[in-house]
């Protein structure tokens, strides 16, 4: 309701000054043609118009002024189609002011030539020589109808005291022509007799006080009088005297009517007489006061026509400006916005096409929403399936530059996602160095323009080893031009180092099966020859065959420790695990050293009793073996050295971890077992085997357990390992072995 009520009183403050300006308008026009009214009426009207136009013109100024202000605001506020409206109202007034300044001018020089063709000399003569004529005309009439009454004057006189004989007398005399009523009336105003044409007029028509006076001092009264009804006629008395000598003389009245096209002719002469006489004296007033009228009758046509041009401005471009803004809002992304369509001409037709592109837009913009959601949908699945690979997968441009990255792929080459997408290839080996020989291998084959390809790259870096299995596919663009690349590499030192301990241990398996059983015959036969030359053979001969056999006791005793040592390598030992006290055997084993050598100082920080640990105890006990002997022969035999032994819980990757730490204080490792930690046949002790290290890592493994060799700051080495808590095995991810 309230919403209907505005739009009403827009309306009526749009419509009320145009019909405003149209009434007065009327009013002014019928001001214009009504010049035959008096100089008072005219001065009447003059006044009222004027009023109405000048309040006219107050509400006209009132609204132009308010609607350019707000056509100027909405220029300013650059509004849509409001330039357009200021161009259409200067062309429409430009079209439309012109005309009506020549109707104006024309217009004023004809009202000025009218009006003093009015005041003609010709024109005034004629009309006082009309008047001069109907004043003759009533003087000779006069004349004559006195001349009558003298005679019935005559007539009459002395019939006075019989009265039936006098009123008989009057009716003979009375008639159409005149006089039409005759009565002899006293001096004081009396009436003795009367006689009347008109059967119904027994009415008798009593002259008044100055007749009466006149006919009295004078003998006689004749003069022209107007009728209450209309039309003039001649009143004439005249003095008769007394039958009776000494009384008073009596009055005769006699009324003669003159004819009604005389009535108006005499009537019509007089009012335009006079009309003319009061329009020369307000001649100038009068042309005055039409150019006013006229002036302003132009300053509202004017106003109009601006009103008009305003109006006519804003009906013709709100459909371009609601155009405007609907497109304005379909730019900024409303496209449900539609256009009011009005009418059946271009300018609807072009509002019904905007809105059909709208609809288009809409279904297409949400068919384009529902295919990126999909698209989004598949995106995240194919993210998803990519980030579960344990495989590293590369996506290239056909410039080298790296589309997308998994996160396998990150942690394969160790390179955070802020410094993979978006970069090239090569510019990847600027940031990782250990790099160089991947980034170098891809661009290769690349270069090459082979679409399908595979190639085992090993990088080494500091403290790692790594062996990639990559493969390489060229993807084809939308028309058929190269498209990029994709990489996929595996991660395959684990396969890689499987499968060279598979061939170290079979290479084991043989050596102790061929070299275990020649050994004890050539250490009994030793013996033997000892045994029996020794006694037989001279001093120095015998201590010459002591000696080689000794050595050769000593060489085979260690054969067959190297041999033992193949076979614990090479076995498959079956596990025995049950709950296992960790602290209380490294403190075991850890005594055996130092009662063995008093020397040797091991210190022990140990957390006391983790439940859930599942081990074979005689495997960790192998391996705690081979970790501080190995400690132990790093220390210098004169130095004053410890070997530290410490374990603590961690969590890591959502499990618990029982953790031991062995560091010593020697000269640590060097970098040729950090390069490859963990190879079998890789020591740096003259007499090391080279399988220590490596049946370590084996134990460790078959616990699920995780072992990395490394140094300290102060130089030493250090080995820490971990076993997992509560029996469970650790999720199968890439794992490298690393100083």
């Amino acid at each position: 309701m309230v919403v209907r009520n505005k739009r009403l009183r827009k309306r009526l403050f749009r419509v009320l000054p145009i019909v405003a300006t149209l009434a007065v308008l009327l009013a002014s026009l019928l001001l214009v043609s009504d010049f035959e009214q008096s100089g008072e009426g005219f001065s009447a009207q003059y006044i009222w118009v004027l009023s109405l136009t000048v309040a006219a013109l107050v509400i006209l100024i009132l609204t132009i002024v308010a609607r350019f202000i707000s056509l100027m605001r909405k220029i300013r506020n650059e509004s849509p189609g409001a330039r357009l409206s200021a161009r259409w109202v200067r062309n429409f007034l430009l079209l439309s002011i012109p005309p009506a300044l020549i109707v104006y001018f024309f217009s004023a020089y004809f009202l000025t030539r009218t009006i003093d063709g009015w005041f003609d000399v010709q024109v005034e003569t004629a009309l006082s020589d009309s008047l001069a004529l109907g004043q003759e005309f009533l003087d000779n009439r006069t004349l004559e109808v006195r001349n009558r009454m003298r005679r019935i004057g005559q007539e009459v006189e002395g019939l006075e005291t019989d009265s039936d004989r006098l009123r008989r007398a009057l009716l003979r005399r009375v008639s159409a022509a005149g006089p039409s009523e005759l009565t002899v009336l006293r001096p004081e105003g009396q009436v003795v007799a009367t006689a009347s044409f008109n059967a119904l007029g027994n009415v008798t028509e009593y002259p008044g006080d100055y007749a009466l006076v006149q006919a009295t001092e004078r003998g006689e009264y004749a003069a022209a009088e107007s009728i209450a009804g209309g039309g003039l006629r001649i009143r004439v008395i005249q003095q008769i005297e007394a039958a009776a000598p000494g009384d008073p003389d009596l009055l005769l009245q006699a009324i003669f009517p003159l004819p009604d096209n005389i009535t108006a002719l005499t009537e019509s002469i007089e009012q335009e007489y006079h009309r003319y006489q009061n329009i020369s004296y307000l001649g100038d007033s009068l042309k005055r006061s039409f150019l006013l009228i006229l002036t302003l009758v132009l300053g509202l046509t004017v106003l109009l026509a601006i009103l008009a041009a305003l109006n006519t401005a804003r009906r013709m471009v709100a459909p371009i400006s609601e155009l405007a803004h609907g497109t304005k809002q379909v730019a900024e992304g409303d496209l449900q916005y539609a256009v009011e369509t009005r009418g059946r001409d271009e300018l609807a037709f072009l509002a019904q096409s905007f809105n059909q592109m709208t609809e288009a837009l809409l279904k297409a913009s949400q068919e384009a929403e529902s295919g990126r959601a999909r698209l989004q949908a598949q995106g995240e699945y194919l993210e998803t399936v990519l980030g579960s690979l344990s495989a590293g997968v590369l996506s290239l441009d056909p410039g080298g530059r790296i589309v997308r990255a998994n996160r396998a792929a990150e942690q394969i080459l160790a390179l955070p996602s802020s410094t993979s997408a978006g970069h090239k290839l090569v510019e990847l080996a600027d940031a990782a160095p250990q790099l160089g020989a991947f980034t170098e291998a891809v661009m290769h084959k690349i270069s090459r323009g082979r679409k399908d390809w595979q190639e085992e790259i090993r990088l080494d870096g500091p403290g790692t080893s790594l062996v990639l299995l990559v493969r390489g596919s060229q993807i084809s663009g939308l028309d058929g031009e190269p498209g990029g690349h994709v990489i996929v590499f595996d991660d395959v030192t684990v396969l890689n180092r499987a499968q060279r301990d598979a061939a170290w241990a079979e290479v084991a398996r043989r050596l102790a099966h061929e070299v275990k059983n020649p050994l004890t015959p050539i250490r009994l036969a030793a013996e033997r020859l000892r045994m029996k030359l020794m006694d037989k053979l001279e001093a120095r001969d015998g201590q010459m065959l002591d000696k080689a056999a000794g050595t050769i006791v000593t060489q085979v005793e260690a054969l067959r420790k190297l041999v033992d040592a193949f076979g614990d390598y090479a076995s498959e030992p079956v596990m025995d695990r049950s709950e296992l006290d960790l602290a209380r055997l490294v403190r075991e084993v850890a005594s055996l050293y130092q009662e063995g050598d008093p020397a040797l100082n091991i210190e022990l920080e140990l957390v006391e009793g983790p439940r859930g640990l599942s081990a074979d105890g005689g495997q960790i006990r192998q391996l705690l073996h081979n970790l501080i002997r190995n400690a132990n022969e790093a220390v210098p035999p004169d130095s004053s050295a410890s070997i530290t032994i410490r374990s603590q819980m961690v969590n890591d990757e959502g499990l618990d971890w029982l953790e031991l730490e062995i560091n010593d204080e020697g000269p640590g490792f060097p970098q040729s077992v950090l390069d490859n930690p963990f190879e079998p046949y890789v020591t740096h002790k003259p007499d090391g085997s080279g399988l220590g290290l490596a049946i370590c890592r084996k134990i460790v493994e078959n616990h699920d357990g995780r072992i990395r060799l490394g140094n300290t700051r102060q130089g030493g080495a250090t080995v820490r390992l971990r076993l997992p808590l509560d029996g469970r095995k650790q999720e199968s991810v890439p794992r490298r072995d690393t100083a």
